[in-house]
C-alpha cells in the first residue's frame, strides 16, 4: 500500500525557502504525526491539488498572518471536512519522489 500524507497545517514566511507541513502519515494500518519540509516552490502545486479535490476551497479563508518586523509568518490550518490527503508523488512532485531500490 502507498503512503498517504494527511495535511493538517502549513507554516511558511516571506523570507524562507521552505514550507513546513504538519499532518498524519498513513501506511497500511500504521499512522503517526509528522512534519515535512518542502521547497516553497511546491506550495503552489499543493494548493492547486487542494483546489481540484475541494471545489469550494479558498486558501485565504484558512490563512492567518503574523507580522514580525520585516518577516511575515503565514499559518494555514485546514479543516477536517476537506479532502486533504496527498500521495507521495503529489506531495514531493514526480521529479523529487524517491526511487525504489531493488536489492538482492
Amino acid at each position: 500500500m502507498e503512503k498517504i500524507f494527511e495535511l493538517k497545517e502549513m507554516w511558511f514566511n516571506n523570507t524562507d525557502k521552505e514550507v513546513v507541513l504538519s499532518g498524519i502519515l498513513h501506511k497500511d494500518f500504521l499512522q503517526y504525526d509528522t512534519k515535512v519540509r518542502l521547497s516553497i516552490q511546491r506550495l503552489n502545486a499543493l494548493i492547486n491539488i487542494l483546489q481540484k479535490k475541494n471545489e469550494n476551497f479558498d486558501l485565504y479563508d484558512h490563512m492567518c498572518c503574523f507580522n514580525l518586523g520585516f518577516i511575515t509568518e503565514y499559518n494555514v490550518v485546514l479543516p477536517a471536512t476537506l479532502d486533504r490527503n496527498f500521495t507521495q508523488v503529489e506531495l514531493m512532485g514526480e521529479e523529487q519522489a524517491p526511487l525504489k531500490q531493488i536489492r538482492a
